[in-house]
């Protein structure tokens, strides 16, 4: 992925980007429980907007985490849809880094966990052990005579 060349972008015009990065690109590696399955495919346009530089982002990866009940792997899509970044042309001295933005954005994607199509056959195991919680508004309030009925 080619970086974004300040000079090159001219007043009035848009610069389009559509390509995949490998993760290696990004400087991520997998780990033992969160592996990329698909380059990050990458579609943005930029363009300057007065003193600043605007990208609109959008991303397409998968990833493969355990499941939070069984530990089976999941493969979970992620899509990231006109996510807009912006930033002062004066702080960028001759091309900005769009990488490290991706990096980032893709690792505040990720879900902290997975489960089996939203509904994990194992989850009956567990069911005896997750406490039923019925949480009505206003239950806890007593009437001034100490009373739960109002």
């Amino acid at each position: 992925m080619n970086n974004i060349f300040i000079d090159k972008l001219k007043k009035d015009s848009q610069e389009k980007i559509i390509d995949s990065v490998e993760i290696e690109e990004l400087g991520i590696k997998n780990e033992k429980e969160l592996i990329f399955k698909t380059p990050i495919e990458v579609n943005a346009i930029i363009y300057k907007a007065n003193e600043e530089l605007i990208i609109n982002l959008n991303l397409k990866f998968s990833i493969e985490m355990p499941c939070k009940i069984c530990n089976e792997f999941i493969e979970k899509k992620i899509k990231v849809k006109n996510l807009y970044i912006t930033e002062r042309l004066k702080n960028i001295k001759i091309f900005y880094d769009l990488k490290e933005e991706i990096k980032n954005v893709c690792f505040l994607q990720i879900p902290d966990f997975v489960e089996c199509k939203n509904s994990c056959k194992e989850r009956q195991n567990i069911k005896k052990y997750l406490k039923k919680k019925q949480n009505f508004p206003f239950s806890n309030l007593r009437s001034k005579n100490g009373s739960t009925k109002m």
